[in-house]
């Protein structure tokens, strides 16, 4: 049987420690988070992960950006 104390205090963890990411590793830790969560829930993936076209790639950055920042970015660009 599971614990799902432990599973929901282990997720909880997981959660705080991206959001107390801070600069790029917010970013570059976001996989990370997944994996970890995906292994603690014990989830089969259907299909590899890939990632898109390098262009396609910068402009989800930009907008992630543009996300986080709002008008602040804008003025600095």
């Amino acid at each position: 049987m599971k614990d799902y104390e432990h599973i929901y205090h282990e997720s909880k963890e997981i959660i705080q420690e991206y959001v107390d990411q801070q600069g790029h590793n917010r970013c570059w830790y976001y996989p990370d988070l997944f994996r970890s969560l995906v292994k603690l829930f014990e989830v089969d993936a259907s299909k590899e992960p890939a990632l898109p076209p390098l262009e396609e790639f910068k402009e989800g950055c930009r907008r992630y950006q543009q996300e986080e920042f709002g008008e602040k970015i804008s003025d600095v660009l």
